[in-house]
């Protein structure tokens, strides 16, 4: 997945350099009055001063030059952990804005389109601790904030049709990506023995189809039946119904 530009970790030397630097008031230079002559050119011995450019500055109340105020970014000298801390914290701002008008592109191109994606994250049917295995999945998948997902909500289901022990995950998202890149995605990350992840399933399907199926509305009288079993553990074992991502 490619990463969108991030001007803060792309350009990290030159930013350092302008941090580093005290800030310095315009100055400029001319002739006193008293140098002039009546039509306005300077006199022959005239000597040009330096003038600041700013009132605050002639007058004695600029920030900077009473030493109130480093540069425009720090009020003291910084160290060099005040600059890397200072652009890790845009950096990390920058990220966030970008994904914050990502989702909006998404969701402005998403009205209307009802098409949607079923994601299965099926765990070994060995595994003893499924309730904390499952709720840590659906945290790293939230704090992942994949490209592929929006308006996505997860459920964790521990029987199939047949009713017999098979733990997994559904998600329900909005088709953003082809199945093919979902699958390849969650694959990568999931399926690893600290998961315990042995098959990711992507079906494309329509978005309320799938709201449906993870709130447990099914097309089939044994596959409810199942649902019921589903709700009823979640119950014990203090899960949600429904998570959103």
């Amino acid at each position: 997945m490619n990463k969108p530009e991030n001007c803060w970790e792309k350009n990290q030397c030159l930013i350092s350099d302008i941090l580093r630097k005290k800030h310095i008031c315009k100055t400029y230079w001319g002739y006193e009055d008293k140098d002039l002559e009546d039509n306005g050119e300077p006199k022959l011995d005239a000597k040009m001063v330096e003038y600041w450019a700013k009132e605050e500055c002639a007058g004695g109340y600029c920030e900077y030059c009473y030493g109130a105020q480093f540069n425009e970014f720090f009020t003291e000298k910084p160290t060099e952990t005040d600059i890397a801390e200072y652009i890790m914290l845009n950096s990390i701002k920058a990220d966030v804005a970008k994904k914050e008008n990502r989702k909006k592109l998404i969701n402005l191109k998403s009205k209307g389109n009802n098409e949607g994606q079923l994601i299965t994250l099926c765990i070994d049917h060995d595994y003893k601790q499924v309730p904390k295995l499952a709720e840590e999945i659906i945290s790293v998948i939230k704090s992942a904030d994949y490209d592929c997902l929006l308006n996505a909500l997860a459920t964790i289901e521990l029987y199939g049709e047949t009713k017999k022990w098979s733990p997994h995950l559904h998600l329900v998202t909005r088709k953003i990506k082809k199945a093919g890149y979902v699958a390849q995605l969650f694959r990568r990350k999931f399926q690893k023995e600290k998961y315990q992840i042995y098959r990711v399933d992507v079906k494309d399907i329509t978005y309320q189809n799938g709201m449906n199926y993870v709130s447990g509305i099914k097309d089939s009288p044994e596959k409810n039946e199942a649902s019921e079993m589903d709700r009823e553990y979640r119950n014990e074992n203090s899960l949600a119904n429904l998570y959103e991502i």
